[in-house]
């Protein structure tokens, strides 16, 4: 499947509402679709192997909510409200597992994707993860952190995880600012009408799309077809 393939699908899941619940989840080369835990006691249980799993996505159900409210989450929202679940997806694709934290041996992965249903439309962006995860900085991060347990070991701490959310949330990756910073700014230009931060946010928007190179797409949630960005 290509991302304009696996993005129709899923779609077509959430259309046909075999997909409703905010979360995150698997889906695998054949198709197959499972929350992160449920995935998580296949892999346990041997009863797939982490070389199946083909996109790591998060679904977010705003049906009840006009657009106009949340257009920072409909532009961007690959860090709209965070982008910690790449971290997670990365380290997953990397082989790790943690006792304690829903991280689980990934190793098929190929993308990353956001599902975020609203009452009118439906966006869809996919990210290659080995992508974003040179172009964030995770690949280094997650590489200082772990040390030469990188190549030794796959079972992660809790600890370790949250040091690597830190320090990505630390990175000045949009413009010159934090993630932190980036969605004060975003929110304030659309949510508050800061017409001063203007300049900012299409900096911000411009360092976006070289970050993560998405592939984007939106539908109309009535006529189920596609519409312009």
């Amino acid at each position: 499947m290509d991302q304009m393939q696996i993005a129709d699908y899923l779609a077509n899941k959430v259309f046909d509402r075999e997909l409703t619940s905010s979360g995150d989840y698997i889906m695998l080369k054949n198709k197959q679709i499972y929350s992160v835990l449920d995935y998580g006691e296949l892999i346990e249980s041997y009863k797939i192997s982490p070389e199946d799993v083909f996109v790591y996505f998060n679904l977010r159900n705003y049906s009840d909510v006009e657009l106009y409210k949340v257009l920072v989450k409909y532009l961007f929202p690959l860090v709209a409200p965070s982008i910690y679940d790449i971290v997670d997806s990365y380290l997953d694709k990397l082989g790790f597992y943690a006792t304690d934290y829903p991280v689980y041996p990934a190793t098929g992965l190929k993308y990353y994707a956001v599902v975020v249903l609203f009452s009118d439309r439906l966006v869809i962006e996919l990210t290659d993860i080995d992508t974003m995860a040179t172009n964030t900085g995770l690949r280094k991060i997650v590489a200082d952190v772990l040390g030469k347990d990188i190549l030794t070991k796959k079972e992660i701490s809790w600890d370790q995880i949250n040091e690597i959310h830190s320090k990505l949330e630390e990175q000045k990756l949009f413009a010159g600012y934090n993630l932190d910073m980036t969605y004060n700014i975003i929110d304030s230009y659309y949510e508050e009408h800061d017409t001063s931060l203007a300049k900012d946010v299409l900096a911000i928007a411009n360092a976006y799309n070289r970050i993560f190179e998405p592939y984007r797409v939106v539908y109309d949630t009535k006529t189920r077809q596609l519409v312009l960005m």
